[in-house]
């Protein structure tokens, strides 16, 4: 609880909503740091800012690291680049269950998108926190998955998106050159809390190092069906001027698609740790 809003927990394992929120009150940096406390401790956190200006999207967004200037998406331009649009219209899509960007070394650690236009109904996002699957796992299973790494490759929603038509064949090619992938421990350890959480994908994890291919396929499978448990989930129905900020590092989220042929409009700052800032 802070005295500077109120914080309103929306699901026993992940999810709150910030409610009393003055906007001009977010250059402030007691502002910013128990909006930083209340995300860490719900991994998850709505705030209902319909007059939300990209200046203070983007104050928010400085207050947690480095905003990222995405490679492929637009931006809202000069002096925003860092705010990017995410816009169905276009055929921006999400609804797979990941990480942002884990095929990268230091992918970024805290996701904050603003809805600006939404569909009649559907367009809902789903997140699962990992740290509270995690500890769900058998002690033998946490044994097993000690010290264990996988890879994290763009390649398999590139390829789910040729088929799709979503993407040219050139705009494919171009993309698997760039050559995103990078391997990363199973079982991550949360910098600020200690927790450890899970830290796989079905989009973008395609093996585990050093297994057999049968024993990989096995365990991933298991440990997917196991973070969808609904208990461990979050879903949140958009209102216009929704933001929600999300703890990457902890959290899959998967953006609904099932509501074609509407139009949903999001703006997004994702932030990469000031120490592994990319360019």
């Amino acid at each position: 609880m802070s005295s500077l809003f109120t914080v309103r927990p929306l699901g026993p394992a992940i999810g709150a909503e910030v409610l009393d929120l003055d906007l001009r009150s977010v250059f402030l940096p007691e502002t910013l740091t128990a909006l930083e406390d209340a995300l860490v401790i719900h991994e998850a956190l709505v705030l209902h800012v319909p007059d939300l200006q990209p200046e203070q999207h983007l104050a928010i967004a400085q207050h947690f690291g480095e905003p990222e200037v995405h490679t492929f998406y637009p931006n809202l331009g000069q002096g925003f680049e860092q705010i990017t649009i995410i816009d169905s219209k276009l055929g921006d899509r999400a609804d797979m269950w990941h990480h942002d960007e884990s095929f990268l070394p230091s992918p970024p650690i805290v996701t904050m998108t603003h809805a600006k236009i939404l569909p009649p109904c559907g367009g809902d996002t789903c997140w699962i926190s990992m740290t509270t699957a995690y500890d769900a796992l058998s002690e033998r299973m946490k044994q097993y998955l000690d010290g264990l790494n996988a890879w994290h490759d763009m390649n398999g929603p590139m390829t789910a998106a040729l088929r799709q038509n979503v993407v040219t064949h050139e705009r494919y090619v171009e993309v698997i050159k760039m050559g995103r992938r990078h391997l990363h421990p199973i079982v991550i350890k949360h910098p600020v809390t200690g927790r450890k959480a899970l830290y796989i994908s079905p989009t973008y994890t395609t093996h585990i190092d050093g297994l057999a291919i049968a024993e990989s396929d096995a365990i991933l499978a298991y440990l997917h069906a196991h973070c969808q448990h609904v208990q461990f989930g979050f879903r949140h129905r958009w209102r216009v001027g929704d933001m929600v900020l999300w703890d990457n590092r902890s959290v899959l989220h998967n953006a609904i698609l099932d509501y074609q042929p509407h139009q949903r409009r999001m703006q997004r700052a994702s932030v990469f740790a000031r120490e592994t800032a990319h360019a």
